[in-house]
């Protein structure tokens, strides 16, 4: 997106559009501008994520869990290897929206799917060990 995109919006398909940006902040740039805090942030919620996963009863759960990890990582991953800038790249848009990435795009439907499992109090965690 860096190399290959020219600044400025671009439109690409019905509301969705392209304007590549950095967050240094967390979600709808939180914290923007405090980089090393956001960092830290996105570690520890990451290591509870895994922990998670390592719990899961069945498949839902485990797909929810799935997307909420590899968002996490995939945002943390940018802020490792971009880290002049500390921040993540975020490139879709949409009207009344803050920009986002992919990554992002994951947590918010794993975010959701957990509300749901939650409401529908299906049962995310094995007991005990596993046998």
């Amino acid at each position: 997106m860096l190399h290959h995109v020219s600044p400025g919006p671009h439109h690409l398909l019905g509301p969705l559009g392209m304007d590549v940006g950095r967050n240094t902040g967390v979600a709808f740039s939180l914290i923007s501008g405090h980089s090393a805090l956001a960092f830290v942030l996105a570690a520890a919620l990451t290591v509870v994520v895994a922990a998670c996963v390592a719990r899961v009863l069945a498949v839902l759960p485990a797909i929810v869990f799935g997307l909420l990890l590899g968002g996490a990582i995939g945002n943390l991953a940018d802020r490792i290897f971009r880290h002049a800038s500390g921040g993540v790249v975020d490139f879709l848009t949409l009207p009344h929206w803050a920009t986002f990435n992919v990554a992002d795009s994951a947590i918010t439907v794993g975010v959701a799917g957990l509300i749901v499992l939650l409401v529908l109090r299906r049962p995310l965690f094995i007991k005990g060990g596993r046998s």
